[in-house]
């Protein structure tokens, strides 16, 4: 009796934390993101504005390091520094319009802009880059606008990456000035052309360097906030929070019965596989 019963403590205490996870994903999960499909979920594209390939910012700061026993120095560090902020709103309108005060009180550059969605579940998901100093308080700005859900800053230094690059030109650079001093050396018309050929494609290998350069440098030096408000109506919460405990339920229902069939199986199994080991040694024995 006692084994029984904590077989179905057991099994109601499984039941319970399959059905909580499940719920715990019902509520969190986004039900207004572009479906995979080629949809849009529950609305559609009405505006779109997103480059093959989303610009990365950098920025640089100058800091001391203490290098003993020459004392400090000064070093400039190149960094890459960015903020994802999600928030949700049941008033669209005046969200919206505090999100393009904020992009204007900062100056900031908009690099992305997506919005989509019916009235009841637009969504507006922008990329801003804008200068260092105004990056805390730009993030704290947004982070004030609807329902906060999720924010995070991630700063990753970039100073090797670009000493790597600066490296890589002036290699190129060298390659390039003893390719141009070979030009006068009185060789064949099919071995200038060659050398030509090599010289123009180093140039604009040099040239691609010097745009992934520039990125670095002060002039263009961007940090990069990504935003996304969600529109939630009000009245809405209460039948989300339905449906997400009856679609919690049903999958928990049926994940439930899988596992038992799963488990009745490999009993069945291991059962079978007892008594034909049985049969077989009671053959064995009866041999002479």
């Amino acid at each position: 009796m006692e084994r029984k019963r904590r077989i179905l403590i057991a099994a109601a205490a499984l039941f319970a934390v399959l059905f909580a996870a499940r719920l715990a994903w019902e509520l969190t999960r986004d039900r207004t993101a572009p479906s995979p499909f080629g949809g849009f979920g529950a609305g559609e594209m009405v505006q779109s504005s997103v480059p093959p390939q989303e610009r990365r910012n950098y920025a640089s700061a100058k800091i001391a390091v203490d290098q003993a026993p020459s004392g400090a120095q000064v070093v400039e560090q190149k960094y890459e520094r960015v903020s994802q902020i999600e928030s949700r709103t049941g008033h669209w309108d005046s969200d919206l319009a505090a999100v393009k005060l904020a992009i204007e009180g900062a100056k900031a550059l908009v690099q992305r802009e997506n919005s989509y969605g019916l009235p009841g579940a637009r969504v507006l998901s922008i990329s801003l880059g804008v200068i260092p100093d105004a990056f805390d308080p730009t993030v704290e700005t947004l982070k004030a606008i609807g329902d906060l859900r999720s924010a995070n800053v991630i700063k990753t230094d970039r100073t090797s990456d670009f000493r790597a690059l600066e490296a890589r030109r002036l290699s190129l650079e060298k390659t390039r000035d003893g390719l141009v001093g070979l030009r006068d050396s009185g060789a064949s018309l099919a071995d200038r052309i060659d050398l030509e050929t090599r010289i123009l494609e180093i140039e604009g290998q040099i040239q691609e360097l010097g745009v992934s350069l520039g990125d670095f440098s002060e002039l263009n030096s961007f940090c990069t906030i990504h935003f996304t408000l969600r529109e939630v109506p009000s009245g809405a919460r209460g039948s989300l929070l339905l449906g997400a405990v009856l679609s919690a339920l049903g999958w928990t229902v049926l994940t439930y019965l899988g596992l038992g069939a799963c488990v009745l199986a490999a009993l069945g199994a291991a059962v079978l596989g007892l008594k034909l080991a049985d049969r077989l040694k009671e053959g064995k024995a009866r041999r002479p």
